[in-house]
């Protein structure tokens, strides 16, 4: 992959950001729940064209792990706060088998960071069998606007900025999401010959690097099939 790395705002924030404060134009509750619907479905949208969030830059806190059977879940929270009373919160999890903990970058760059250390994330929100953001916010819907909670399926994570994502990464990634999204609405049924030569042809040429990053990709995105 291109080791530019990326200096302007990430599509994520300003598209969250521009929701901040409209609920207080609504003059109802009505407008209120559309509004923040029409920006879930918005989100989705977005990242179904840009496939993946590149080199976020947040404070990471909550780190814990647990163990589940052979495999380690390793989990936190990524705070990304581009100004005064807004702040995305991104919940995520990372599954790690026993034998693979001295080889897992993630795990061992995660296991050594203090909370509240500043780190750069690529990753996709998660999503729903019915193709919706998994929204993490309980309760007011008001709070939601400044202050966002999504599940999110991480790919990458570094104390300092990560390569920006190639062109032909991202072309790889949206044609996979279409048909991961099909299988999580409709099951195994959805993966069509025409959707396995479509990703086929958009990964037969990537790099070994760029290679490498999808298969994390699809790994962490994997576990959507299990959130519902």
């Amino acid at each position: 992959m291109h080791l530019k790395t990326r200096k302007s705002k990430n599509p994520l924030v300003e598209y969250l950001q521009q929701y901040n404060g409209k609920n207080y134009d609504a003059g109802n509750s009505i407008q209120r729940d559309e509004l923040w619907q029409e920006r879930e479905d918005g989100l989705a949208t977005l990242q179904d064209s840009v496939g993946v969030f590149n080199n976020l830059k947040g404070r990471i806190n909550d780190i814990s792990a647990r163990d589940v059977r052979d495999s380690k879940v390793v989990e936190f929270r990524v705070e990304i706060k581009p100004k005064e009373y807004f702040e995305i919160t991104l919940e995520c999890s990372h599954i790690v088998h026993k034998d693979s903990l001295e080889s897992d970058s993630l795990y061992q760059i995660v296991k050594g960071l203090s909370n509240y250390s500043t780190v750069y994330v690529d990753g996709a929100i998660a999503v729903t069998s019915k193709g919706q953001a998994a929204n993490a916010s309980w309760g007011d819907k008001d709070l939601q606007f400044s202050y966002p909670k999504y599940k999110f399926n991480i790919v990458a994570l570094s104390t300092s900025p990560l390569p920006k994502v190639s062109a032909n990464v991202r072309n790889a990634i949206v044609v996979w999401r279409r048909s991961f999204e099909g299988i999580l609405k409709n099951g195994k049924s959805a993966e069509t010959d025409e959707n396995i030569a479509a990703f086929k042809k958009a990964t037969e040429n990537l790099t070994t690097e760029e290679d490498a990053y999808m298969v994390k990709y699809v790994h962490a995105c994997s576990l959507d099939l299990y959130r519902d």
